[in-house]
């Protein structure tokens, strides 16, 4: 008990440095461009994104909804093929993909608002 928790510490110390080490260069690299804009004369706000999180809803629930599918479906396949190992990753990853897929195809098709 007391290796798995003196193990744990080191991996939480690294994904937290990791995690500021990323935010620290995606702020930094953005402060930068907004600067070089700004030198440049031109508005740092006209390059500014929408924040319209309905794309990225409809992605996870797509996305949900396929892992749930490809639950099922190793659920099913497990008594039909018998105990497998390999039954449940494949499905739920497959059942991903093909709503990632889905989930592409209706936000292609999607009307863009602005």
């Amino acid at each position: 008990m007391e290796n798995a928790f003196a193990a744990a510490i080191p991996i939480t110390i690294s994904l937290a440095l990791a995690g500021f080490g990323i935010a620290y260069y995606y702020f930094t690299t953005r402060s930068r461009e907004r600067l070089a804009l700004i030198e440049k004369g031109l508005d740092p706000m006209a390059f500014a994104q929408s924040r319209s999180y309905l794309p990225l809803l409809l992605l996870l629930g797509v996305l949900s909804m396929g892992i749930a599918v490809g639950i099922a479906a190793g659920a099913v396949l497990t008594q039909l093929v018998g105990s497998q190992s390999y039954v449940y990753p494949a499905t739920i990853f497959f059942g991903a993909g093909l709503s990632l897929v889905i989930a592409y195809y209706l936000l292609k098709a999607a009307p863009a608002s602005h």
